[in-house]
């Protein structure tokens, strides 16, 4: 069954997830991307997120939906892992043979991608919350033999980093691009992945960082700001619950976790502040990039307290890692850059005229990321 806009009600009363007479208040983000519903529910009690692996996805064996059923059954199971399963947003739903999974999330949240959107403003508290999450997630599940043993099960969570869609991407980075693989990619990227061939500092970075990173604690694997859930009335809980036992915010889209590199989960959390800036520049074929860094209307002074408040938050929530992990720091910068790269290849999948328009800028500052992290951050 392919879940479409005319028969998903149809298939949330013949799962009994709702009666019919609830349908005439539900209502679809027609913004959702195809195979991702999101639904708001009636009377301000929150929305409710429609899953299934897309039929035309390209990739045998597509499993990502499964995976994340598993994770949160896994979580709500294991006491001893009560931080990290307060992440998680509710499981209403999962239809196996058709790969369906529906949660809901709960009252009055809103991702820290549209807050950042509406409110155009960057409170370091945010940016704490997240790092301090991060934090707990790796802290609490890094001497977690269940954990460990649970996530090692699959072949496919022992991933090297990489977005969830295309999965096939790292190899056009690291590997040698074979004939077959000409028909994945759209055609217009092959320019970009010659450049980035023809780049060897970048391409030595690169090849490191996804063949050689730590496999120590759970990872989301998938950080984004659109992944982060924050309540809309977050300054009056923080308040009310200073030292909370449970988190504040919750994590979605668990489908590409792995038991893999912490530096990897808080890179793409920073990535998200790396964007804010780079996206808010116009950017054109007539106007050289430095032109452009200059009309950014956010500009990196801007995020960077953000960035250095969500790292430091993280350290002084987990110390430790930087004697069990001495490059950390530098890690998180250059996971960032490869982040950038992941980014814009995604794009000349989904994208592609965007992502032309965007090449040379991502490819300039993931450059820089990943050969250069000490000019980004400092702490």
């Amino acid at each position: 069954m392919n879940l479409k806009y005319k028969n998903l009600f149809h298939y949330l009363v013949d799962a009994a997830i709702y009666q019919e007479d609830d349908l005439e208040d539900l209502k679809i983000d027609l913004s959702s991307q195809a195979s991702n519903w999101v639904i708001e529910l009636p009377r301000n009690l929150g929305k409710v997120f429609v899953k299934q692996t897309p039929h035309h996805s390209g990739l045998d064996n597509d499993i990502r939906i499964w995976k994340e059923w598993r994770i949160y059954n896994f979580l709500e199971s294991n006491n001893s892992l009560d931080y990290v399963s307060s992440l998680t947003p509710e499981l209403l739903h999962f239809d196996e043979n058709n790969l369906i999974l529906i949660y809901k999330c709960p009252t009055d949240y809103i991702s820290l991608k549209n807050y950042y959107k509406n409110q155009e403003d960057f409170p370091n508290f945010l940016a704490e919350l997240v790092g301090t999450t991060l934090a707990k997630l790796h802290s609490e599940t890094i001497n977690s033999q269940q954990c460990h043993t649970f996530v090692s099960e699959l072949e496919e969570c022992k991933l090297n980093y990489q977005l969830p869609y295309p999965d096939y991407i790292s190899d056009y980075l690291i590997g040698r691009i074979e004939p077959e693989s000409l028909k994945k990619n759209q055609a217009v990227s092959w320019r970009f992945i010659g450049n980035f061939q023809q780049s060897e500092a970048v391409r030595e970075v690169v090849t490191d960082l996804v063949l050689n990173h730590r496999h120590c604690c759970l990872t989301h694997n998938n950080i984004q700001f659109n992944n982060i859930l924050i309540p809309r009335h977050w300054e009056k809980l923080v308040t009310e619950t200073p030292d909370s036992d449970r988190s504040l915010i919750k994590l979605i889209d668990w489908e590409a976790y792995s038991w893999g590199d912490p530096a990897c989960d808080l890179g793409k959390a920073i990535l998200g502040y790396f964007l804010l800036w780079i996206d808010s520049m116009i950017v054109h074929p007539a106007i050289e990039i430095k032109k452009s860094i200059q009309l950014a209307t956010i500009p990196l002074e801007v995020v960077r307290p953000s960035l250095v408040a969500m790292t430091k938050a993280y350290i002084n929530t987990y110390p430790k890692i930087l004697e069990d992990y001495p490059e950390f720091i530098k890690r998180v910068v250059q996971f960032a850059g490869l982040g950038l790269i992941y980014q814009l290849l995604t794009e000349f999948q989904l994208q592609p005229e965007m992502a032309l328009t965007h090449q040379n800028l991502y490819f300039l500052m993931a450059a820089q990321l990943l050969c250069k992290p000490e000019k980004f951050l400092s702490i």
